[in-house]
C-alpha cells in the first residue's frame, strides 16, 4: 500500500510506538530518506510547537542536512515585504543582494515595477547595494533579471520587461541618435551631417544634433555656431541666455540634449534614460560605496574634478575672471543691445515642484556688468569658458584649498625639514596639477 503525500503527514504525525515504526518504513520509502535517523529527525521538527511545516519542506532539508539549528533557520526566513516565514526554496531573491522575498512579494513587486518604472530603476526595493552607475554591474543585473522574471512573471507583463530592455538596449548603441525636434530616436548608419528623423522627418545635424539650416552645409559646427552667432538676430537678441542653452546639458549615456542651464543642483537625472549624473562634469552620481579608490562615501555623491562647475559654483565673479584674465581670455560683460526684461535673468533650468522636474525660467535678480545674467547663471557662463580654455583653477587656490584638494584627491608631498610656507605650497600646487582635469567636462571651442 503506497500513501498519499496528505495521508503520510497525517500518518507521521499521529504515529505511535510500532504505528510509529511502521509509518517510518512508509516515509523511507515514499520519500527515499536515506536511513531511519533522518525521518526521526523530521518527526521532531514536524511535532515543533508553535510552527506549522509543511511536510515536503521538511523532508526537503532534512535531505540537505542533518544539522537542526540550520534547518530550523532555512525553515523560517523573514520575507522583507510581508514579514511572512517561508522555507529558503520558497523565497526569491536578486543576485545583486541579499535581499529576499516570497515568492508572492516577488512577483508583485516586479509586475508593478517592470509596468512603472524605467528599466534601470528595476531594482531591489530594499538596499543599495547595485550601484546603477556601473555599466558593467546594470548589464549583469538585467542579463539574470532577464531568467528570474521570465519564471514568475506572466507573459503578457514579461513581454513589457523585453521591449523596455531593448529600448534601452538600442539607445547605448554608438550610432543611436535623438531627433532635437521630437525627441524620437533611432539608428543612422550613415555619415552625413544633414540627417532626417524617421518620425517627425524633420532635419538636424547628426554631429552638434542642432536644427539643420542651409548655412550649416559647407561649414563644420564650430564655424556653424560661430555664423550663429554673428549673424542670427534671434541669438544676438538673447546674448548669453541663448549661449547657455545652446551648451546646455548631454546625457552622457544615451546622448539626449537639454537646452537648459546646469543651474544650482548639479545632481541631473536624465528623462530619457534615467542616468544620474553631474551636469557640470559629467561623472554618475552613485547611491553607495563606488568603485572609485578610495572612496569612503556610503550615499549619494559624484566624485568631481577641481575644474567641475560643482567647485566653482560659489567663486565670486570678479575671481573667475581673474582666472580667465590670466590667460587672456574674453568674456562678456554688457547684456545684448535692445533687449526687455532685464530686471529677471530669462535662462531655462530644470526646477523642483513637489515630486516632479520642471523646466522652468530662473526669474532670479540680474546685476550691472553680468551681461544680462543672474550672478548663478554669470558664473556658469564664466566657467564655461574656463573649461572651453582648459584652464586649471588650482592656479587661484588659497591654502586651505590647495590642502582639500590635495586630501581629495589623495595628493601627498612631504614637508621638508624648515621648509617655508610658499616654497611648500608652490611644489604642492605643482604636485596637485600632475592630476588631469576633469576628462569628461564639456570643452567647447
Amino acid at each position: 500500500m503506497q500513501l498519499s503525500r496528505a495521508e503520510a503527514k497525517t500518518a507521521w504525525l499521529a504515529a505511535r510506538g510500532d504505528e510509529k515504526k511502521r509509518a517510518c518504513r512508509r516515509l523511507l520509502a515514499f520519500y527515499d530518506l536515506p536511513s531511519r535517523g533522518h525521518c526521526e529527525l523530521a518527526l521532531s521538527l514536524l511535532q515543533e510547537e508553535g510552527v506549522e511545516y509543511d511536510l515536503e519542506d521538511v523532508v526537503e532539508a532534512v535531505m540537505d542536512s542533518k544539522d537542526r539549528e540550520y534547518i530550523l533557520r532555512i525553515l523560517n526566513i523573514e520575507c522583507q515585504s510581508c514579514y511572512g516565514r517561508f522555507p529558503m526554496k520558497k523565497l526569491q531573491m536578486l543576485t545583486s543582494c541579499q535581499c529576499v522575498m516570497c515568492q508572492g512579494c516577488f512577483k508583485m513587486f516586479f509586475e508593478f515595477a517592470v509596468r512603472e518604472k524605467h528599466v534601470t530603476e528595476i531594482v531591489c526595493q530594499f538596499c543599495d547595494s547595485l550601484d546603477q552607475s556601473d555599466p558593467e554591474q546594470m548589464d549583469m543585473h538585467s542579463s539574470t533579471l532577464d531568467t528570474q522574471l521570465r519564471d514568475c512573471l506572466d507573459p503578457e507583463v514579461f513581454d513589457i520587461y523585453s521591449k523596455k530592455l531593448m529600448e534601452y538596449t538600442i539607445m547605448k548603441d554608438p550610432k543611436f541618435l535623438w531627433c532635437c525636434h521630437c525627441s524620437f530616436g533611432f539608428i543612422y548608419e550613415g555619415n552625413q551631417l544633414k540627417i532626417q528623423c524617421t518620425s517627425c522627418h524633420k532635419s538636424f545635424c547628426s554631429q552638434c544634433k542642432k536644427p539643420w539650416e542651409p548655412q550649416h552645409q559647407d561649414l563644420s559646427c564650430e564655424m556653424f555656431l560661430q555664423w550663429k552667432r554673428d549673424n542670427d538676430p534671434e541669438w544676438q537678441k538673447q546674448g548669453l541666455v541663448c549661449f547657455l542653452q545652446e551648451n546646455g546639458i548631454t546625457c552622457p549615456s544615451c546622448g539626449f540634449q537639454y537646452a537648459l542651464a546646469k543651474g544650482g543642483c548639479m545632481h541631473f537625472t536624465c528623462l530619457q534614460c534615467k542616468h544620474q549624473f553631474c551636469s557640470g562634469c559629467n561623472q554618475p552620481f552613485h547611491k553607495a560605496l563606488c568603485k572609485n579608490v578610495p572612496c569612503t562615501i556610503n550615499g549619494l555623491h559624484a566624485h568631481h574634478p577641481r575644474d567641475c562647475l560643482f567647485y566653482m559654483r560659489d567663486w565670486k565673479p570678479d575671481r573667475l575672471k581673474e582666472l580667465l584674465q590670466l590667460s587672456g581670455v574674453a568674456f562678456n560683460t554688457d547684456p545684448p543691445a535692445d533687449t526687455e526684461n532685464l530686471d529677471a535673468c530669462s535662462v531655462m533650468q530644470q526646477k523642483e515642484e513637489g515630486v516632479q522636474l520642471l523646466d522652468q525660467t530662473c526669474g532670479n535678480k540680474t546685476e550691472p556688468g553680468q551681461a544680462g545674467l543672474c550672478e548663478k547663471h554669470y558664473r556658469e557662463y564664466l566657467v564655461s569658458l574656463i573649461n572651453d580654455n582648459s584652464l586649471d583653477p588650482a592656479t587661484l587656490y588659497d591654502g586651505g584649498e590647495l590642502a582639500a584638494a590635495c586630501a581629495r584627491y589623495s595628493v601627498v608631498v612631504q614637508r621638508g625639514e624648515g621648509e617655508e610656507d610658499y616654497p611648500y605650497k608652490a611644489r604642492l600646487l605643482e604636485k596637485l596639477k600632475e592630476v588631469p582635469l576633469g576628462e569628461n567636462v564639456a570643452r567647447r571651442k
